[in-house]
């Protein structure tokens, strides 16, 4: 694989971050992954060079003697293919660094290599060696930076959107058919004995959020992230202090799909949301006979129905222009708007531009109304497998991925629109004296670093 791209909008499959396979040649931004953007090109441009050589003969595999101390030994780990009067690979399976014999010749050969040489014993390449390829070649460079306007626009937990009824919970893909990745789930509930510590149990799926409202009120969150299939049971610990007993209330919760498994077995089906039981205190919250408790199911969000992250829709809400009453709210919409007039065409294209989601938590960010994808500030985990990690044991404590690739062609010169919708509250942008950050992430050569 050459390039991994991004997954925008919510094509991610379960478990992957936004950006797809960056640690191959081209990362995910399309800048150059060096050293291996150039090694395997110079392989490559050799191959091409003589294929027509390779292609018109079968190459003839020798084994090759290697010096195992004492003496000139054969394996089966250390051989040549060579094609006549062009070009001879030479192979090294072994774990360790050692000498081979060919054409009377004592080579050297790194651990795991390949050395190809042409008919007069000129090294062409080494796939151990690439100490001349500089790989410090990008710098993020800011372009927008600074204080802006943020509007505020809070989800409304109750809307007029249609719902479907039904005595139990009904699994997320079946009423959404994978058009939004979200679904509200309602049920009238009393409770028994609430308490600081009351227990909320949901059996649900990898790869799927869950946030848990009573009365409007936001009580906690629950997030698988594995990549996968399979069921999990969410245990969410309620503050239910504050509610009396022997009452009802409205329990909300709030499902999002964390993306598809990439790899469904055959005759297999994916699920997502709620797809089993539920229990509040130990309290089954299943009731085959009284209407009023059964399950309501709202698809989507109020503003997704109205496309309030566009120019039309934007205007269909009312915007709050004193945003730090919402700092930390979750299910929040922030709004504002910036220039790129002080920068050349050809530099947008030829230079990928970033969002930095410093300061946010979790959730979608709309350019000009194009969802560039879930951001997501986890942290990476590198104790065993890493959790969100684009490339294994790399900066875990640091966030899995913190900068998001926005295409030019969904950016204009002047009055583009961004709009965010965070999941879980976060102190920025409407903190932090309002920033808005957008990078360019310059490709430099080698002359840069003289």
């Amino acid at each position: 694989m050459w390039h991994g791209g991004n997954n925008y909008g919510h094509t991610a499959c379960s478990g992957i971050a936004t950006k797809y396979a960056d640690d191959v040649c081209l990362h995910s931004d399309g800048t150059p992954n060096e050293p291996k953007f150039t090694h395997l090109s110079r392989l490559q441009h050799l191959i091409a060079d003589r294929a027509e050589i390779m292609l018109s003969q079968d190459a003839n595999r020798t084994a090759l003697p290697y010096w195992d101390g004492t003496q000139w030994s054969y394996g089966t780990q250390q051989f040549a293919y060579s094609y006549l009067l062009s070009v001879h690979f030479l192979v090294n399976q072994a774990p360790i660094s050692l000498a081979v014999l060919f054409r009377n010749q004592t080579i050297t050969m790194s651990r795991q290599s390949i050395r190809i040489y042409d008919e007069n014993m000129f090294l062409l390449y080494d796939t151990a060696n690439y100490s001349d390829i500089n790989s410090n070649n990008t710098e993020i460079v800011p372009i927008v930076s600074g204080s802006f306007e943020w509007s505020t626009w809070s989800e409304p937990t109750l809307s007029n959107l249609s719902v479907v009824t039904s005595p139990t919970p009904m699994e997320q893909l079946t009423v959404t058919n994978d058009e939004t990745i979200y679904l509200w789930y309602r049920r009238n509930v009393t409770l028994s004995q609430p308490s600081s510590r009351s227990i909320l149990e949901v059996q649900t799926r990898k790869g799927n959020a869950l946030l848990v409202f009573l009365e409007g009120e936001y009580l906690g969150e629950f997030d698988e992230h594995q990549e996968g299939m399979g069921n999990v049971e969410a245990t969410i610990t309620l503050d239910l202090s504050s509610f009396k007993p022997n009452q009802q209330y409205l329990l909300e919760i709030l499902s999002i799909s964390l993306g598809l498994n990439s790899s469904v077995p055959a005759y297999n089906l994916e699920y997502k949301g709620i797809v089993g039981k539920i229990w509040l205190d130990g309290q089954l919250l299943i009731d085959n006979q009284t209407s009023t408790n059964f399950w309501q199911h709202q698809k989507g969000l109020v503003g997704e129905e109205l496309e309030i992250y566009t120019e039309e829709g934007s205007s269909k809400v009312n915007w709050s222009n004193d945003s730090s009453k919402d700092i930390g709210k979750p299910i929040t919409w922030f709004q504002t708007r910036f220039d790129l007039d002080h920068l050349v065409r050809e530099d947008i294209n030829a230079n990928p531009v970033l969002f930095d989601a410093q300061g946010l938590n979790r959730g979608h960010v709309f350019i000009n109304g194009n969802n560039i994808g879930l951001y997501w500030l986890l942290q990476g985990i590198c104790n065993g497998r890493p959790v969100w990690c684009t490339q294994r044991e790399t900066n875990c404590s640091e966030p899995t991925q913190r900068y998001y690739h926005i295409p030019p062609d969904w950016l204009m010169s002047k009055n583009n629109l961004i709009t965010i919708f965070e999941h879980l509250g976060a102190p920025s942008p409407a903190s932090n004296s309002c920033q808005l950050k957008l990078h360019f992430l310059v490709f430099c050569s080698a002359i840069c670093f003289i």
